[in-house]
């Protein structure tokens, strides 16, 4: 009876162990397809002849993890759920002698290969299908482009902004006011209708549609536009999708510290401080971190971390206008209630309009109340004041946003990763909303976190005798 409810318990503890991969390989089919790629192929010998049962490996070039597959009766096979990256893509069928391929798999790629197998071996020969920047997928006319590792880390972007080279696709014009999706429109649709995706995850404040949370550059593997012909695996978009992959780490130890300043001694006046007479706004920007990923335990076991601090300091003049005391004076009642003991917090210019130059330039009807008051009465004074605004260099902040990710071998048969990632910003008094009047000067902070858990399992069944 002892032996009896060991092998039971041994058989049940596997089927909870397997029922729990399923629910797992089901749940990245349903949600994470959109991040990992796969590869198709089709085995064929010589003469152009199909070779059924060949057996395919699938080796990561980074961490050596290995996925298989056996070619059907039409020498077909497929292989799902692979991360971005390089693999060599072995096929053995027969008596002939095997084949490889290395191939870049880029986010949500579907990558077709002809695996020709020879008689004669060819010592060292690997044939290299690298990822194209514009692809057009045949079998659903979908069309994207593909920002890769180098274009990202080796471009220019004025504020470190992965998503500022989404701007390196076709099909995209960019936002002229920026505050919707990643500040493009794409397909000639609005930006609002822009979806972001972050390893396979959404990544979109569904309330202003902007990118939901942002990570440092460094951090980012690659990124695929897709502009055209999207299937409904994605969901919410019509115009275009921003599919985004996170980096992780390798058998090899790779590491950066940089930081970027950039100071307004070195930038021009704007043309609306010029025509109003205002001064160049002082600004300074400084954007400071490290990226670093290598093996904690070689093949098996693999760390990427990366932080990136800014800090913006900036001020600006900014001029407004304000109820003179002599119109405050001539208000009602409950009006003047209003303004007592209120304070302003800027210099005047010595600028004043009156109520009949008010009238004149808004056409205002003569016969209201404002108008009816004497043209020369004082109405509106100009005051100027430095504040806490964006002078250049962005909005004066204090951020730090981070990317961390562990990637796990657990089997051949089983592999496993994770990432958590932060962004914190803190937003200077004045910047977020300001007021000559003392006292309405406001801020803004934001604390975002983000996390995915993705475990792929391959099942092997035996073929029916």
């Amino acid at each position: 009876m002892k032996g009896f409810s060991r092998q039971f318990g041994t058989r049940y503890f596997s089927l909870a162990l397997a029922t729990f991969f399923l629910l797992v390989s089901c749940a990245a089919v349903a949600f994470g397809q959109a991040e990992t790629g796969q590869i198709n192929g089709k085995v064929t010998d010589p003469n152009g002849a199909v070779v059924p049962g060949a057996t395919v490996t699938v080796k990561s070039v980074s961490t050596t993890a290995e996925r298989t597959a056996t070619a059907d009766s039409d020498g077909v096979y497929l292989v799902t759920n692979l991360q971005p990256g390089l693999y060599d893509v072995t096929v053995k069928g027969g008596s002939f002698t095997a084949s490889t391929q290395r191939v870049e798999v880029t986010p949500g790629a579907r990558v077709s290969l002809e695996s020709k197998l020879g008689i004669q071996t060819i010592a060292g020969e690997v044939n290299v299908v690298a990822a194209a920047g514009v692809e057009v997928n045949t079998s659903s006319q979908e069309l994207s482009n593909v920002v890769s590792s180098a274009q990202i880390r080796e471009l220019p972007t004025n504020t470190r902004d992965p998503y500022a080279l989404v701007n390196l696709s076709g099909n995209v014009n960019e936002d002229p006011i920026g505050d919707r999706g990643t500040g493009f429109s794409i397909n000639g649709q609005r930006s609002a209708s822009t979806d972001v995706l972050l390893d396979g995850g959404e990544n979109v404040d569904n309330f202003t549609t902007l990118v939901g949370q942002r990570i440092p550059l460094d951090a980012v593997g690659e990124f695929r536009i897709i502009t055209s012909n999207f299937s409904a695996e994605y969901g919410r978009a019509s115009g275009g999708i921003v599919n985004v992959s996170t980096r992780g780490g390798s058998n090899d130890f790779h590491g950066t510290g940089y930081e970027f300043s950039r100071v307004s001694r070195l930038a021009s006046n704007g043309f609306d401080n010029n025509a109003r007479g205002n001064p160049r706004g002082n600004f300074t920007r400084n954007q400071f971190g490290y990226s670093l990923g290598g093996p904690i335990k070689k093949n098996k076991l693999f760390f990427f971390s990366s932080t990136e601090w800014t800090r913006v300091r900036s001020q600006a003049n900014l001029v407004f206008l304000v109820p003179a005391s002599q119109l405050i004076a001539a208000s009602n009642s409950r009006t003047q209630a209003i303004f007592t003991g209120q304070s302003l917090t800027g210099t005047p210019t010595g600028r004043v309009f009156t109520v009949a130059q008010v009238c004149a330039n808004l056409g205002l009807s003569p016969t209201g109340a404002f108008c009816t008051l004497a043209g020369s009465t004082p109405a509106l004074a100009e005051i100027r004041r430095s504040i806490p605004t964006d002078a250049g260099g962005g909005v004066p902040q204090n951020t730090y946003s981070t990317s961390n990710r562990i990637d796990w071998n657990f089997s051949s048969k089983t592999q496993i990763y994770g990432r958590y990632a932060i962004e914190s910003l803190d937003r200077a008094i004045g910047s977020n909303g300001n007021s000559p009047w003392a006292g309405f000067d406001t801020g803004s902070s934001d604390f975002n976190q983000n996390a995915i858990i993705n475990a792929t399992h391959t099942f092997s069944f035996p073929r029916p005798s």
